[in-house]
């Protein structure tokens, strides 16, 4: 007989409920999900803008059988939501691919509208996920901190904006917090959206919580972040990147001892790195670049830190040494200490770090040979040494790291000849660079390299002259820059034939010669980036436009023929950037360009085209820069160009075009530079040109036929660069209000010339662009060009027919460094306090009506090198005295008769003998007026007074008078003999 224990009735009383459970778990998976569940998430749905169909399937009872539905086996409850868009953003694509092709991809996955309050009904769920869609700002509901159970919310790259909830805090059991926002690459971001808080103390009440990644976030105005974050026991992994934080706020103790993981990269603290971080004994992986952090390490401080796998230091400013003590870290395998000014050599003691697999010390100050001891790195699989100053040749040793697949040593003096034997044993190698360094490739022709590149980076080195053939091994290259290579070889056919899956090609400032290569794609390449094959020697005419490439540049070169047709055969929203400039087109712009419907910069410039220009091209919507300068394009210009809302500049200087501005270029409100300068456009200036475009930087109208005063309106340009009116026939008074160009009154505004274009409301990609002006200073045309248009400041009005005074106002734009107003009818005094414009290099103020004297702050530019007053009504004394003293041309004063002194050797009246007659003449304050007044008083009838004794002599002495006549005779007949001689001689 069995006994029944208290054991055997407990275990019996266990056993019955657990096959109660299962037999209820067994009923639930015959059902479908809880009915109230279901119209929660049906409801869910409507408020979803859904454009890729992905819940076209939530149909039917069984919600839990919908994609992104899971439900519990034991209860049925609706249990987890994941929701994420499943493509998501590869940094990888976004450098080689086709961008706006992956863009618009992403984009069409992307969920997006509302989140509804219906979501509240499932109170079972333990994990939510939206990340990496798009809400377009919209706020994180507040009801979401009723959801109790959650214990994952990933609500990160989605696209929310505003003040993050604190009612977060009442997800106790919460333990993996993801609302972080990464940043892709420089150019790329989803949306413009931003969450923010004023507090993180909600955060206290987290009791749970794991993981927390706020990533993003606006935290500047969060003084509590780290109380609030040091109250987390369990917190192990912590990223607080791009956050706007600025302080670490002190702190008594420190309770997060379980970090295992820190990322405060991007924050620009701009301190030392505080002392309880080095107390973070557990941890592993720690990120604190882009902080502009500085001073030294302290050696002993780092003893803490010896579990560390993963440190990244890179984008501050620390100054020391490298430090012994780092390199006797056994665990690191990633050490990112690039981009800082770390200076003297690299430590010998360097070899240490067995584990290393990445290593990236590029861009500081290093200097010395590169250490031996790297060979004993046998993990590394990248390393990084580039931007430095390593000298001498590469150690022998690191051609021995055999598992390498990244190797970045640019921009050093390393020296040397490369040779096959070298690459040998580098059979892993992906990436390799080598750009801007003192060395030589010299490998024999049938050398067939062991690895197969992804990545060559050979520019500003020595590879030709002939063509290197080894290429032609290289199956899976996908991008190539050899451009200043000393290559002078016209390109072989094989490489026209295998180059199609080559998305990125820099081959400019060579020599190559024949044809440029097409490299057409093929539908297995969807991506293909940019080919830039300017400054070679590339001739002869163009086929047909290669329209599978985002970005063609194929400026100065010896191209000629009409600009090709688009081919038809390619799809036609790639091509972003076309630039075709310094060639020998000839012929007309073909209308089939305006086929290219994602066009951004058009660059025709400085050919030798003909004919109108295509009213077509207004419909490239995208266009954010056309550039036709300098060809003999004619005609009116077309209104259609009044349809490009995005265009930031418009260069159609130097042609043939006639007839008045166009009333539509109004609606160009973004514009930026416009240069129509050197055509034969006629009527007033508009002033709508003010009214509008009020983006103007620069403006350029010289050599037209615009009559009429300078509109006032001008005037409401603030951010005008540059303004140049010169040689027109304007007339009327120069407005006192230019004195609002305030972009004239600074001297340090910089701003990098690009093109934004909106692909999608939440996307935006940047297209840099040559810009080019040529302003008159110093007496000669300077081109300023992208690099330096940001810095430039001028002023020319010059050849027209302007009157009256120079305005004193504009002595206030003292950022300017060129000032031309010659040539005109201008009167008045030169304004006394010139001598503002500090930053002036260039004054030209001849050929006017000035007068009065040169005023002595003139003497005051030091930068000034170009001068010249000429041909004016000025008088006295030229300034003497610094800058002045170096320009002592005296063609600059000429045509000035009363100046004196300076360079023209004329001395002033106050320089002659004390004793002169004049000093003695009067009481006048300095006695040049006394002596002027009676010098001509007494010189009339003096003149009368002796006229009329000669005659009254010849009156009363008859041998006189005979002399006298007698003399005339006879030199007025030596003159006759004279004249009828050279008559006879010229017959």
């Amino acid at each position: 007989m069995i006994k029944f224990t208290p054991f055997i009735v407990l275990w019996f009383v266990f056993l019955a409920s657990k096959i109660v459970l299962s037999l209820h778990a067994g009923a639930y998976s015959n059902v479908s999900c809880f009915e109230n569940e279901r119209q929660a998430l049906l409801e869910f749905k409507k408020g979803l803008i859904d454009n890729s169909n992905r819940l076209a399937f939530w149909t039917g009872q069984d919600c839990c059988s919908w994609e992104g539905v899971g439900c519990s086996r034991n209860t049925g409850h609706v249990v987890k939501l994941d929701l994420r868009n499943n493509v998501v953003f590869d940094r990888a694509r976004l450098i080689f691919g086709n961008t706006l092709n992956y863009v618009s991809i992403y984009g069409e996955t992307c969920l997006g509208g509302q989140i509804s309050p219906s979501l509240v009904n499932l109170q079972h769920l333990h994990y939510l996920d939206l990340s990496s869609n798009y809400f377009a700002g919209i706020r994180i509901p507040t009801f979401i901190g009723s959801l109790k159970n959650l214990r994952y919310l990933n609500f990160s790259n989605a696209g929310f904006g505003g003040t993050i909830p604190p009612q977060l805090g009442n997800l106790s059991a919460l333990e993996y917090l993801d609302l972080g926002k990464k940043l892709l690459t420089f150019s790329y971001d989803i949306g413009g959206y931003q969450l923010s808080t004023k507090s993180l103390w909600w955060a206290t009440s987290l009791s749970s919580l794991k993981h927390l990644d706020l990533s993003g976030a606006d935290l500047g105005k969060a003084q509590d972040w780290l109380q609030a974050l040091n109250k987390l026991h369990f917190l192990s992994s912590l990223t607080l990147e791009y956050c706007g934080i600025y302080s670490f706020p002190y702190i008594a103790h420190l309770n997060f001892t379980s970090l295992t993981s820190l990322d405060l990269g991007g924050n620009e603290f701009n301190s030392t790195i505080p002392l309880w971080l080095f107390n973070l004994t557990s941890l592993v992986h720690l990120d604190l670049s882009g902080n502009s952090f500085f001073g030294p390490i302290v050696p002993h401080s780092l003893q803490h830190w010896t579990s560390l796998s993963y440190l990244d230091l890179s984008g501050n400013r620390f100054n020391t040494s490298l430090l012994d003590p780092l390199f006797t870290f056994k665990n690191l395998v990633h050490l990112d200490w690039s981009n800082n000014q770390i200076q003297g050599p690299l430590p010998f003691s360097l070899g240490n770090l067995t584990s290393l697999s990445v290593l990236h010390m590029g861009d500081n100050s290093f200097e010395g040979p590169i250490p031996s001891a790297i060979g004993q790195l046998r993990e590394l699989t990248e390393l990084d040494l580039s931007s430095n100053g390593f000298n001498g040749t590469i150690p022998s040793s690191l051609w021995r790291l055999s598992e390498l697949k990244s190797l970045f040593l640019s921009d050093n003096p390393l020296s040397g000849e490369l040779r096959d034997i070298h690459f040998a044993q580098l059979a892993q190698l992906k990436e390799l660079s080598l750009s801007s360094t003192l060395l030589a490739l010299n490998v024999s022709s049938s050398w067939v390299p062991s690895f197969q590149l992804h990545t060559i980076d050979m520019s500003s080195m020595k590879i030709g002259p002939k063509f290197p053939l080894w290429l032609q091994t290289q199956k899976r290259v996908e991008s190539l820059d050899m451009s200043n290579a000393s290559i002078s070889d016209t390109i072989p056919d094989w490489f026209e034939r295998q180059c199609h899956g080559i998305k990125s090609l820099y081959f400019s400032n060579n020599h190559m010669m024949g044809k440029p290569p097409v490299c057409k794609g093929n539908s297995g390449h969807e991506f293909r980036k940019i080919f830039f094959l300017e400054s070679n020697k590339f001739e002869g005419p163009l086929q047909l436009l290669p329209t599978d490439i985002s970005r063609l540049y194929l400026k100065n070169n010896s191209l000629q023929g009409i600009i090709p047709h688009p081919d038809i055969n390619m799809t036609l929203d790639i091509l972003r950037v076309l630039d075709l400039s310094d060639n020998h087109f000839i012929g007309s712009i073909p209308d089939s360009l305006c086929s290219l419907q994602m066009l951004v910069v058009l660059d025709l410039s400085n050919n030798q085209l003909s004919g109108r220009i295509p009213s077509c091209i207004g419909k490239l919507k995208t266009l954010g820069a056309l550039l036709l300068a300098n060809n003999n394009l004619y005609g009116h210009i077309p209104i259609s160009l009044g349809h490009l809302n995005v265009l930031v500049s418009l260069h159609m200087n130097r042609n043939n075009f006639t007839g008045m501005v166009p009333f539509s270029l109004r609606y160009l409100e973004k514009l930026q530079y416009l240069d129509l300068g050197n055509n034969g456009l006629e009527g007033l200036i508009p002033s709508w040109i003010g009214d509008e475009l009020s983006s103007l930087r620069i403006l350029v109208l010289e050599s037209n036929n615009f009559h009429g005063d300078i509109s006032v309106s001008l005037c409401k340009l603030s951010s005008l660069q540059v303004l140049n009116l010169e040689d027109n026939n304007l007339t009327g008074h120069i407005p006192r209000c230019f004195n609002n160009f305030t972009a004239m009154t600074e001297s340090n505004s910089v701003t990098y010339i690009s093109v934004p274009v909106y692909i999608m409301p939440q996307v935006h990609a940047v297209y840099g662009y040559n810009e080019e002006i040529s302003v008159l200073i110093k007496g000669e045309n300077l081109k300023y060009t992208t690099t330096n248009v940001p810095y430039v400041r001028f002023m020319g009005l010059s050849k027209n027919k302007l009157s009256g005074e120079i305005p004193v106002e504009l002595t206030s734009l003292v950022g300017l460094q060129g000032l031309d107003l010659s040539r005109n009818h201008l009167s008045g005094r030169i304004p006394e306090n010139i001598g503002n414009l500090k930053q002036l290099e260039s004054l030209d103020l001849s050929k006017n009506d000035l007068f009065g004297p040169i005023p002595q702050s003139l003497s005051n530019l030091n930068f000034l090198g170009w001068l010249n007053l000429s041909f004016n009504k000025l008088t006295g004394r030229i300034p003497s005295g610094r800058q002045l003293q170096t320009l002592d041309d005296p063609t600059i004063y000429m045509g000035n008769s009363g100046l004196c002194g300076g360079p023209l050797g004329r001395s002033c009246p106050d320089e002659s003998d004390g004793k002169s007659n004049y000093r003695e003449s009067g009481d006048h304050e300095d006695g040049k007026e006394s002596y002027f007044y009676w010098f001509y008083a007494g010189l009339g009838p003096g003149f009368a007074v002796g006229l009329l004794g000669f005659f009254s002599v010849l009156c009363f002495k008859k041998s006189w008078r005979y002399a006298y006549f007698g003399f005339l005779e006879s030199l007025l007949n030596k003159v006759w003999v004279e004249i009828a001689l050279l008559k006879r001689k010229f017959n």
